[in-house]
């Protein structure tokens, strides 16, 4: 179950809490973890909408890519330093059938999820939607923290 770990991060306090728990088990036989960033799609699109408007040439999709690089970089850092080995990933597509897509063309032992992403009124929220989803509808074994 442990051998190839999907970590899908929206750098968001749940995806903190998935990281912190992926570093304690270390030594549970975990041989790979990659950290997978998702470019929103809906997302990239009302941003390039914006930008046609407001910012001239600048290419936030690159822009965005290269700040949430740097972001993965940084966890993949700190996980290695504890002791696993991690590969990052930055794919555009829907957050919760590209997180599935991936997992299963990868062949992902299990996927590592945080059970609320961004949402603002999380506080109220037992289980966010892209981890509803995934946990229904993914092939492989999930773990929501």
């Amino acid at each position: 179950m442990l051998r190839k770990i999907l970590f899908p991060t929206d750098f968001s306090e749940a995806s903190i809490r998935v990281k912190k728990q992926l570093i304690k088990m270390v030594n549970c036989g975990v041989k790979e973890v990659t950290l997978l960033y998702i470019m929103d799609e809906k997302r990239l699109a009302f941003a390039e909408y914006i930008d046609s408007f407001s910012f001239g040439s600048l290419n936030l999709d690159r822009t965005l890519k290269v700040k949430n690089q740097k972001r993965l970089n940084e966890w993949k850092i700190e996980m290695e330093k504890a002791g696993l080995k991690v590969k990052t990933a930055i794919i555009n597509g829907t957050p919760f059938t590209s997180i599935i897509e991936y997992a299963k063309e990868k062949k992902m032992t299990s996927i590592f999820i945080g059970h609320t992403g961004h949402d603002k009124n999380k506080d109220n929220i037992l289980l966010g939607s892209t981890a509803e989803k995934i946990a229904r509808k993914a092939s492989t074994s999930v773990v929501l923290i």
